[in-house]
């Protein structure tokens, strides 16, 4: 189904383990925290007259709203069954929107996504470059490469295709917002993975991989030159360059894997081929560059650690972080987009305990509007405090870790307790109000995420130091987090649970068969249970968009067949004494279903106590709002079970 147009009505819409005091006599109901972010990705014109949000109705309808800040005039678009992922305007006015959906291709699913135009005046939608190819029909690769600012209503593709070998590539489009035109403006080859265009949409840089070979390559060429290789990487298990933006002369800035522990970024002249360093950190890992869609300048960065903060780079948006934090005190401002001038701001402000909201500051004025919240059943409700601290690992290795203590009144000691391990594993669990958490924490539960090692965000080696260690070190630190907070005095040793999802429900399946005492009970959600079954999944359906996965899953879990089995808890299923919940969404396209599936049977065939919900229609993401409501529902009624109730 496409998205649909409608007219919507105007307006906007050693620590001291202590909780805050105040009474709750009942907590939230799970369809607060599953609900749909009522407001969410914001984005502001060019002109910054206009905004465009998603917005959840009371049906649970994912509509994409644009309004006229002068006129107040608002027009809507209905996602219906797609998930939404992005929006954004582009430099002429018109609204992009980014929907996924999950298809069957020959015989396994995958995720495919669509650009949709969308024109205010006309309440217009376009499906972009969905024609003109076979390969196109499925939207396979299809993605937005510059919304081109010298351009309006113009902006560059890339999708996969034939190209003028006829072999399928990643090719490069300029396409028109109102749909009547497209032109091809380069052929890719069949390891190309991504493309940089100047401002007026001229290609100037490719990036190659070759998966076989294990080889990144850049080609680099000024507009309407040939390109030529001028940087090539050896030895790398995925992609290891990345396009992040233009200087303000026209230099190229990317990001290549050379082993820095804590991150840098380069640039290079497309017409002298000159390469030279940008930015470089110290003490903290850089963790992600912010860009600038209408210059394609990068004008901030997120550093890392314990405690992540965002820098903007840019002396007219570090005036504009200043004015907000002002205004916020204590709380954490996002700024998520701003005009072509940057003189309106769109930022997100929310604490760990306090759900996001959106506001609009308008620098000159200064004049703040309230856009809306994105949890109003939320409002006011006593959330979990998280603290931030670190423990010593059995090898004596600091452990980052965030514990989210429950409402509740006085010391917290000796509670029932949930190790809740993130995905990835090259992942890490932010410090923000983190809806999952908070839910258990609400229900009296004291909630611990240990950064393990093979977290990002803490530098380079302590990142790597969990690659092959699948069950092993990864898994002690887990383990680790349990005896640390039951030695602080924090946890009843005997009223543990681990849940966790993707790794994370990994980590739980792992912890139910390698340390079966540890737990009382094991949620696994889009877990994986048999690591020879994920990489053999994965060579089967690689072809060449997933083969890069291949070479990663291989370096990372390893590559030793009997290893691989040892640390699989499908094969392991016998030490199981736990009760053991699994959730899966039956759309998964990153865990398939069949991992929980195997260890549901493993289980029975085991004798154990089990029970397997399939989440119908849901991907690997959590995406709709009554399947997560599913999970919750779910999760809250088998901790009840076997955990008991928690802190009052």
């Amino acid at each position: 189904m496409g998205l649909h147009k409608y007219l919507v009505a105007s307006g906007l819409l050693g620590m001291v383990w202590m909780s805050p005091t105040f009474g709750l006599a009942k907590p939230p109901p799970a369809e607060a925290f599953a609900a749909t972010q009522k407001i969410t990705d914001v984005a502001i014109s060019a002109d910054g007259n206009r905004i465009a949000f998603a917005y959840s109705s009371d049906l649970g309808e994912t509509q994409v709203r644009v309004m006229d800040l002068s006129t107040r005039k608002a027009v809507g678009v209905s996602v219906g069954d797609k998930k939404l992922r992005d929006i954004t305007f582009e430099d002429g006015g018109d609204v992009l929107i980014t929907a996924s959906d999950t298809t069957q291709v020959d015989t396994f699913k995958d995720e495919m996504f669509r650009t949709f135009s969308f024109d205010f005046e006309t309440s217009t939608i376009r499906n972009l470059l969905a024609e003109g190819g076979v390969l196109r029909e499925y939207n396979y690769g299809v993605g937005l490469v510059s919304i081109l600012p010298d351009k309006p209503n113009r902006v560059m593709m890339v999708a996969y295709d034939l190209n003028n070998a006829d072999r399928v590539s990643l090719n490069l489009y300029e396409v028109a917002t109102n749909g009547t035109q497209t032109e091809i403006k380069a052929f890719g080859n069949p390891n190309t993975y991504d493309w940089m265009v100047d401002r007026a949409g001229n290609p100037i840089a490719r990036l190659d991989y070759d998966a076989s070979r294990k080889t990144t390559k850049m080609f680099v060429g000024a507009a309407d030159k040939q390109f030529e290789e001028v940087l090539s990487l050896d030895d790398n298990v995925t992609r290891a360059i990345g396009f992040r933006g233009l200087t303000r002369g026209g230099k190229i800035v990317f990001s290549q894997d050379t082993g820095s522990e804590l991150g840098e970024i380069h640039a290079i002249d497309p017409t002298t081929k000159a390469i030279t360093t940008f930015l470089r950190v110290e003490d903290v890992e850089l963790s992600y560059v912010v860009t600038d869609q209408w210059s394609s300048s990068v004008v901030g960065v997120v550093m890392g650690g314990l405690e992540p903060t965002t820098q903007m780079i840019s002396a007219d948006l570090q005036e504009a972080q200043a004015i907000l934090e002002n205004t916020f005190p204590g709380k954490i401002v996002s700024i998520v987009d701003f005009s072509r001038d940057r003189k309106s701001v769109v930022a997100r402000i929310e604490t760990t305990s306090i759900p996001p909201e959106y506001v609009l500051l308008r620098v000159d004025g200064p004049k703040l509007v309230r856009l809306g919240e994105a949890y109003p059943q939320l409002k006011d409700v006593p959330m979990g405090r998280l603290q931030a601290t670190s423990f010593k690992s059995r090898d004596g290795v600091d452990i980052p870790v965030y514990v989210t203590l429950p409402p509740g009144d006085g010391d917290i000691k000796n509670a029932p307790t949930i190790i809740f391990p993130h995905g990835g594993p090259q992942s890490r669990d932010w410090p923000r109000f983190d809806y999952w958490a908070q839910f258990m924490a609400t229900r009296g539960y004291v909630v611990i995420q240990p950064q393990f090692r093979g977290s990002t965000g803490f530098g380079r080696a302590f990142s790597d130091a969990g690659f092959r260690q699948w069950g092993k070190r990864m898994q002690d630190d887990v383990s680790d987090a349990v005896a640390w907070a039951v030695k602080e005095g924090l946890t009843d040793p005997a009223k543990v649970c681990i849940v966790g999802g993707s790794y994370g429900g990994y980590a739980a399946l792992a912890g139910a068969t390698l340390t079966p005492d540890l737990y009382r009970c094991v949620v696994s959600v889009a877990g994986v249970s048999d690591l020879p079954r994920l990489i053999e999944t994965e060579k089967n359906n690689a072809g060449r968009s997933r083969a890069a996965n291949v070479n990663y899953w291989t370096s990372h879990i390893g590559d030793n067949q009997s290893e691989l089995a040892a640390a699989s808890p499908r094969r392991l299923a016998t030490a199981v004494r736990a009760p053991i919940l699994l959730i899966h969404g039956k759309d998964d396209t990153v865990v398939r279903f069949e991992q929980s599936v195997m260890m549901a049977n493993a289980l029975k065939a085991a004798g154990k106590p089990h029970k397997l919900v399939e989440l119908s229609g849901e991907d690997h993401w959590l995406s709709r709002t009554e399947t997560r409501l599913q999970m919750l529902n779910e999760l809250e009624a088998f901790l009840r079970t076997h955990l008991g109730p928690g802190v009052k």
